[in-house]
C-alpha cells in the first residue's frame, strides 16, 4: 500500500530561470511564497523536503527574514508544516468540501480536478451491531454488504477510510469494480434514485488499524463523518457510511442563512 513518506525533491529544477522583482508593489515575502506555491502544487507531493532557509536566501539573494515570512505564510494556510531536527516539508492543500450538496467523493474529487485513487480493503457479508442495524432498520439478523476503501488522490493517498454498509436485499453483488465510484454504480447499474442524506461530523483519535490504514500515529486527531443515505420515495435508508479523515488535509464548510 502507498503511503506518504518522507522524500528529498527539488523544489527548482536545474537551470529554471527565477528571479523576485525589486521594484515591485507586491512585497517580496509574498513573491516567493507564490513561486514555492506554485511549484509544490506542481511537482511535490505530500511529504517532499523543502530546501532549508540559508538555501533560499542565497538563491533569490533576499533576508532570512523574507524566507521566513513567505513560510510562515504557507504553514498557517496548511500547505507545509516545519518541524525541529526533521526540515520543512510539504503536507498538501487541505480539500475543502461544501456540505450544502451530497456528493460521492469521486465526485467531490473531480470538482476539485483531482485524480482519484483508490485501494479496495475488504468486500463481505456482515451482520452489523444492533445499534447500526436499528439505524438501517434491517430486519433481525439482517446483514449488510460491507465495502471497504482508502481513497484519496494523486497529492495524498490514503487521505480517508471509507466504510459502507449496503443492505443485503439491495442486491449489489460483491464482485462488483468498487475502486469507482459507487454512487454512480448504484444510480446506473442497480436503479438506486438517490435523495438526500443525513450527516454528522466529528473528531475522534484514530484507532489502531485506522492509523496502520491510514499511515498516521495510534491516537491522531482524524475527521469522522458518519451518514445515512436515502433513496427517493423510501424513509428507509439504503446506505450507512463511516468516512475517517486526515484532519490536515481535509476541511468541511457550509453556507449558512438566517
Amino acid at each position: 500500500m502507498a503511503k506518504a513518506k518522507d522524500k528529498a525533491m527539488s523544489l527548482f529544477r536545474k537551470g529554471e530561470p527565477l528571479h523576485l522583482e525589486m521594484a515591485s508593489a507586491v512585497p517580496l515575502w509574498q513573491q516567493l511564497e507564490t513561486i514555492i506555491h506554485d511549484r509544490i502544487r506542481s511537482r511535490c507531493p505530500v511529504g517532499t523536503l523543502l530546501p532549508g532557509e540559508i538555501e533560499l536566501v542565497e538563491r533569490f539573494g533576499v533576508s532570512r527574514a523574507t524566507v521566513r515570512k513567505a513560510y510562515d505564510s504557507l504553514i498557517n494556510k496548511g500547505v507545509i508544516e516545519r518541524r525541529r531536527a526533521l526540515g520543512t516539508r510539504v503536507i498538501g492543500t487541505p480539500l475543502t468540501e461544501d456540505l450544502g450538496r451530497m456528493k460521492s467523493f469521486s465526485e467531490e474529487m473531480r470538482l476539485k480536478g483531482r485524480k482519484v485513487l483508490t485501494e479496495v480493503v475488504h468486500v463481505g457479508m456482515h451482520v452489523p451491531p444492533p445499534v447500526l442495524a436499528a439505524q438501517m432498520e434491517l430486519e433481525k439478523g439482517g446483514r449488510t454488504l460491507q465495502i471497504r476503501r482508502l481513497r484519496g488522490h494523486e497529492q495524498c493517498f490514503p487521505l480517508v477510510l471509507l466504510t459502507s454498509e449496503l443492505p443485503e436485499c439491495l442486491g449489489v453483488a460483491p464482485d462488483e469494480d468498487f475502486s469507482t465510484s459507487l454512487y454512480v454504480m448504484l444510480e446506473s447499474k442497480y436503479g438506486v434514485s438517490i435523495s438526500h442524506g443525513m450527516e454528522a461530523i466529528r473528531a475522534s483519535k484514530a484507532t489502531a488499524e485506522e492509523a496502520h490504514l491510514l499511515g498516521i500515529a495510534i491516537d491522531e486527531t482524524v475527521l469522522v463523518i458518519e451518514r445515512l443515505t436515502y433513496r427517493r420515495g423510501d424513509t428507509k435508508p439504503f446506505e450507512f457510511v463511516r468516512g475517517v479523515y486526515r484532519y490536515d488535509q481535509y476541511t468541511f464548510s457550509m453556507t449558512m442563512r438566517r
